[in-house]
């Protein structure tokens, strides 16, 4: 029997969610989601589970028939999310030098997954990617040439949907898989220079946003660095600049908490989950729109 359609497609995965589940008196682990209630005009707080947060229906599926419809969310990034989460477990454990260049790969792969499959990026995809492929057919002398001969007057983009049965919008969003695995960028962040910074309890506590992954300029630049929260105590840290990994390395915890939670919130799309409510007030400031 086959199994079921995902239709629920998380563009932040659970693995980086559950660190953040809070234990209610019932003995449910919920997450904090904050966010700005515009119709209230202040800050709120849902406590739902890890199925409520950071998902959009359908937001990777296909329309052809080629494949499965969740193919893309399930098979490629299920891959990605289960070798990830082994790569986060053995750097939470034993820090960078306890992954092989396998675990470093796929930890790389995890963080470069994040931005491809944000929601923004992968409607950018459907619409102007389509929009790109249909331009390029349309404008080849040669398919044109082709075509004239044999008689067809359709244009290029039309008779491949229409006739061959071709879905360019599935084209295009399957182009995510290209973003994920760009060798340029790829080997830019695996040959970085990596580090976990770990904070006591009374240093603070991470927050994590549903925009998950902080970038400070281009990959490629001398001063690039990624920062991803790993938990409430633990953030992975990755410059091309060792000398920019070790000022962060030997921030006070307290002033790396209060740095990379305002990142943190600054880029939230809509949630940010905190493990504690320490953090409400100036939260619901920095969520408010600014007018």
């Amino acid at each position: 029997m086959p199994t079921q359609i995902s239709r629920r497609h998380h563009f932040v995965p659970k693995l980086l969610l559950k660190p953040w589940l809070i234990e209610r008196p019932e003995k449910q682990f919920n997450l904090w989601g904050y966010c700005w209630d515009g119709r209230r005009g202040t800050w709120a707080c849902k406590r739902k589970g890890l199925d409520s947060f950071c998902h959009e229906p359908d937001l990777l599926s296909l329309n052809s028939h080629e494949l499965r419809n969740d193919a893309i969310e399930n098979e490629f990034f299920g891959e990605i999310d289960t070798k990830g989460a082994s790569a986060r477990d053995a750097l939470m454990s034993n820090g960078p030098r306890g992954l092989d260049i396998d675990k470093r790969c796929d930890f790389a792969r995890l963080l470069l997954s994040l931005e491809a499959r944000w929601p923004v990026n992968v409607h950018r995809l459907r619409t102007e990617g389509r929009g790109y492929l249909a331009n390029e057919l349309d404008s080849d002398s040669e398919i044109l040439r082709v075509m004239n001969e044999a008689g067809i007057a359709a244009n290029p983009s039309e008779y491949v949907e229409t006739q061959l049965g071709w879905s360019l919008e599935d084209r295009a969003v399957a182009s995510i898989q290209e973003l994920v695995d760009n060798p340029e960028v790829g080997k830019r962040l695996i040959n970085a220079h990596w580090a976990v910074k770990r904070i006591t309890q009374r240093e603070g506590s991470l927050v994590l946003s549903d925009r998950p992954l902080i970038r400070i300029h281009g990959y490629n630049r001398p001063g690039a660095t990624w920062v991803l929260p790993l938990d409430p105590y633990a953030a992975f840290i990755a410059c091309n600049d060792p000398k920019n990994l070790t000022k962060l390395t030997k921030l006070s915890g307290q002033r790396f908490v209060k740095e990379t939670n305002r990142s943190s919130v600054n880029q939230a799309e809509r949630f940010v989950f905190c493990a504690d409510q320490s953090h409400e007030d100036w939260v619901g400031k920095y969520l408010k729109p600014s007018s």
